[in-house]
């Protein structure tokens, strides 16, 4: 009897086995050179996470036009794409995965999970009849391949063409339709995107728990232009009822990893996290944790053209005199400042000469410094060809300044090994006196990775946007009608702005890849308004 019960056992076992008879990833039908390719790892987790945000999303006014195109895409396909239960209804399986080739001016290629070929075929047809006018279906086999085909009529070209291969059916549509089935069904392995040997790097560089990822390979007609993209890139997706998460990976040839290694400072000891000393009501803040001579190198062309033209001509230069003195780990914020008002805003608050931009926005900033000498040096420079630059250095206390240009007054301060920076120069004790962990507190754990780990990071703060905001006095938006009309449509954005957190930005390094963390988070419950 024990042995019946272990034959019975090993038969259901093999039988089982042979269910679960092993097939290729949808990724072995797309061509490696494709322009874009898109891996959905589980079509109906996906699904699920995607109409999660939407719900969330969709009744903000701003997101009117996404509800309309949703109620159109779903009244197009006949069911609802982000439902798995839609999905099984076309014949789709939610519970497997699908990939896609698009772009590069070919016919986009889809690869789908079938639950049920006859359901699926069904959805096909529908779809090619009532959306294509192309009711006639007819099915061939080529290269030994069944390939069917929707159609008009017999003179017509194809409108749809889908082939089932093993689990997966390769979908296409116009007249190019049977051709690219054919060539994704009878594609040889080596050339395909599951044997690319840039495709498991990009995978790695992306990681777990992304909804689908986006690669497009090196040459890639898709990042013509983007220099940043030229060894391939990749994007991953994940989403959640308050979440949306995106990372961009940056694939790295040998010679530009170990470039961005060094504007990393990699080697060098962590850099020490100072954004808890920056004021607690910042709407912006920055951190940086690489080489400061490195970031100055990239950012110094996007400032105007006159700020480096007056250094030069009084022959100073930050990047060899000021850059080597400044270790890694600055940070920075902006707060929106109490006397904020819009007319001068919209004046051009950058302009000095005209607006003080601290009335506007206040700024402050920690600096940890290697050489407080050299700091110093460059700061009396400064100030003695101060006249030829339109700017006036003044000492302020024993360790400090205030620097004046135009109708801006900033205050610096070396003190403890950090250089602290405030504008306007009156907030600078406040700066001073703030113990560390007693300022700035991120939202949510995004926005706490981006400001303490990695390369470097950015935090936009919309709950504490939102609040200055709506702190501001009547007399900010100006007087009259136009206030009025200036207050409501502020108010109309900052309402669906209270469902946010933060957005943040992250930038870090992995082996053979850059990565560029966005992540937008939400609140778990929108505050009432009394």
């Amino acid at each position: 009897m024990r042995r019946a019960l272990l034959l019975l056992a090993a038969l259901a076992a093999a039988a089982g086995c042979e269910r679960k008879r092993p097939y290729p990833p949808p990724e072995r039908y797309l061509p490696a050179d494709a322009a874009v390719s898109v891996s959905v790892p589980a079509l109906g987790s996906a699904a699920r996470q995607v109409g999660a945000l939407y719900r969330t999303v969709a009744p903000a006014p701003p997101a009117a036009q996404l509800a309309d195109a949703y109620a159109a895409v779903r009244s197009q396909l006949g069911f609802d794409p982000l439902d798995p239960r839609g999905l099984e209804q076309a014949g789709v399986d939610p519970g497997g995965s699908a990939a896609a080739a698009l772009g590069g001016g070919r016919t986009p290629l889809l690869v789908l999970p079938i639950l049920d070929l006859a359901r699926f075929d069904a959805t096909a047809a529908r779809l090619a009849r009532d959306r294509m006018g192309a009711a006639e279906r007819i099915a061939r086999k080529a290269r030994g391949i069944e390939i069917v085909v929707f159609r008009r009529d017999a003179a017509a070209g194809a409108a749809l063409a889908y082939a089932a291969v093993g689990p997966h059916a390769l979908l296409a549509a116009g007249s190019q339709a049977p051709d690219v089935v054919l060539a994704a069904a009878t594609l040889p392995e080596e050339s395909s995107l599951a044997k690319s040997p840039l495709w498991p790097r990009a995978r790695a560089a992306v990681g777990d728990g992304y909804l689908a990822t986006a690669f497009a390979p090196p040459g890639s007609p898709s990042s013509a232009g983007f220099a940043l993209l030229r060894d391939g890139a990749a994007l991953g997706v994940r989403a959640s009822a308050t979440s949306l998460g995106l990372r961009l990976a940056l694939l790295l040839s040998p010679d530009r990893e170990a470039f961005w290694k060094g504007i990393a400072a990699s080697g060098a000891p962590p850099a020490p996290d100072e954004t808890g000393r920056l004021t607690p009501e910042a709407v912006l803040v920055g951190r940086w944790a690489g080489d400061p001579a490195g970031a100055f190198r990239r950012a110094w062309p996007l400032l105007p053209p006159g700020v480096a033209r007056s250094l030069a001509a009084v022959h100073i230069d930050p990047e060899r005199e000021l850059l080597p003195a400044i270790a890694p780990g600055p940070a920075v914020a902006l707060a929106v400042a109490p006397s904020f008002t819009l007319a001068d805003f919209s004046s051009g608050f950058l302009d000095a000469r005209r607006v003080d931009p601290f009335r506007l926005v206040e700024l402050e900033a920690v600096l940890p410094v290697r050489d407080p000498a050299a700091v110093t040096s460059f700061v009396d420079r400064l100030r003695k060809a101060g006249k030829r630059l339109g700017v006036d250095v003044a000492p302020r206390g024993p360790s400090g300044y205030t620097v004046a240009f135009g109708k801006a007054r900033l205050g610096l301060e070396l003190a403890g090994g950090r250089l602290l920076v405030a504008g306007p120069a009156e907030k600078l004790p406040a700066l001073a006196a703030r113990a560390p962990g007693s300022g700035y507190r991120a939202a949510g754990e995004a926005a706490r990775q981006a400001l303490s780990t990695g390369m470097g990071g950015a935090v936009l703060d919309v709950a504490h946007l939102s609040r200055a905001i709506e702190a501001l006095p009547q007399e900010a938006y100006g007087t009259g009608p136009s206030a009025v009309v200036m207050h409501s449509l502020v108010s109309r954005y900052l309402d669906p702005a209270a469902a946010l957190s933060a957005v943040s930005l992250r930038l870090d390094l992995a082996p053979g890849a850059a990565l560029l963390d966005l992540e937008v988070a939400g609140r778990e419950a929108p505050p009432s308004k009394p």
